[in-house]
């Protein structure tokens, strides 16, 4: 997700990455691949993350191998932006990795071109055993046709993470219930009293936005398309922005082209020249906190609190972290169904992995980890268990496929013209509900 005040980067990858999928969606009915005893033998992984994640998945595929005599492995990673571009070129020429990790608003763009598997069948002849995971989880997996398409490989939570010992010098105290108007006066009162911004979730797709709809009951989507039609009842998110420009206390949207935010060691809560580059939080999820707070330079602790609404109990959710899904294209999906039942139910893997995509979706591996993990693991895990779990709501279904545009390009886009003041928050308001709006009816 690299930022630039000109569009162009974001709007080249976005296009590339539309035109792979669509051209994906086309050579979905062709057939599958030819595969031969090499194939058969071998896994094609693919995940985004960091390089930390990369080398935390070498160990569980090391393991994995031990046990699966003749298998080969070929683990590749990416950056969160970078990563769906080559996913769908790949898809555009059949040429997927077996195992593919995917996200909650992508789910219903690949299961309905046909790209990824149903796991049904692996699941009821017990191949991958989820006799310890939640059906609450499970489910989050499962799409219209009542088929899971995806395993979640671990559980986190809508988090802001932020820099408890700077707010503790200067006297401020973030609650677990609290309002948008709660975080704005926050930011203000740590400009002031500091000279530090905040980056209140620049760049991010549209999950902030659903989240502060959910207080009112309200869905962003339907399953036909976009559900809000009143510019009103989203202009509060966007007032925010604007508000934080104006005041001085957001991040200059300059910084942005600086950096790459898909990329932890350079978030403005970590990453920093000075307090003008600098941002007090970060808008994440709660199994970040160990990765940023292992970034921290100053010796400052990072803690996390619920993302702010009107209502957090009725807006909080408990997310799927990342997905392992097995691709349209796998020659040995037999193969790829017993690597994510390790992944999900060996021991070993669970304690190498800890909390790097979440807390474990295997409940029991939860409490058998525990003791090998950091104490920022830990605080993540309870903030799962003890704030979040119970004062939250089920999560919204999957967003419909042409959602993807919307993260990608729209919200983007909407933010930047914001904090560049070209637009004030009422005409973002009414950009967005007719742009996204019509993305539908494309």
């Amino acid at each position: 997700m690299k930022l630039a005040p000109r569009f162009a980067p974001w709007a080249r990858r976005t296009a590339a990455a539309c035109a792979a999928l669509a051209l994906a969606a086309a050579c979905a009915a062709c057939g599958g691949q030819d595969s031969n005893d090499a194939q058969a033998q071998s896994l094609t992984i693919a995940w985004w993350g960091s390089q930390g994640r990369n080398d935390k998945q070498k160990q569980v595929d090391d393991l994995f191998l031990q046990e699966h005599e003749g298998v080969n492995i070929d683990g590749q990673f990416s950056q969160y932006g970078d990563y769906w571009q080559k996913l769908a070129t790949g898809a555009a020429g059949h040429q997927m990795p077996d195992i593919v990790a995917m996200d909650l608003p992508y789910l219903n763009q690949y299961v309905g071109n046909g790209l990824i598997q149903d796991l049904t069948p692996y699941i009821d002849d017990g191949t991958i055993d989820v006799a310890d995971v939640p059906d609450a989880v499970l489910d989050t997996g499962m799409v219209a046709d009542g088929g899971i398409y995806a395993m979640s490989s671990g559980v986190n939570a809508p988090a802001v993470i932020y820099d408890r010992t700077l707010l503790d010098s200067v006297g401020i105290e973030v609650p677990d219930d609290w309002t948008l108007d709660d975080f704005t006066d926050i930011c203000r009162q740590v400009y002031e009293r500091t000279g530090t911004k905040t980056n209140a979730g620049y760049y991010r797709d549209a999950n902030v936005l659903e989240y502060l709809l959910r207080a009112d009951g309200a869905t962003l989507y339907s399953q036909e398309g976009l559900a809000v039609q009143d510019p009103a009842a989203v202009e509060p998110y966007f007032a925010m922005f604007q508000d934080g420009i104006e005041e001085g206390w957001h991040l200059d949207p300059t910084i942005f082209t600086e950096i790459n935010l898909s990329v932890m060691n350079q978030d403005p809560l970590v990453s920093y020249a000075d307090n003008a580059h600098r941002s007090w939080c970060a808008f994440g999820w709660s199994n970040s906190l160990g990765g940023m707070q292992s970034l921290v330079t100053n010796g400052d602790d990072l803690a996390l609190a619920p993302w702010p609404s009107d209502d957090v109990s009725r807006s909080n959710y408990v997310h799927p972290a990342q997905y392992f899904a097995i691709s349209r294209d796998c020659a040995n999906p037999r193969l790829a169904a017993q690597w994510i039942d390790f992944y999900l139910n060996d021991e070993r893997a669970n304690q190498i992995m800890g909390v790097d995509r979440g807390m474990p979706a295997n409940e029991t591996m939860v409490e058998r980890i525990s003791g090998d993990l950091s104490a920022d693991d830990l605080e993540s895990i309870a903030f799962v268990q003890d704030v979040v779990t119970p004062a939250s709501s089920t999560i919204n279904p999957p967003a419909p496929a042409k959602a993807v545009k919307i993260n990608a390009a729209i919200m983007p886009s909407i933010q930047e013209q914001l904090l560049y003041r070209r637009i004030d928050a009422a005409q973002a308001a009414e950009r967005f509900i007719d742009q996204a709006g019509g993305v539908f009816n494309q």
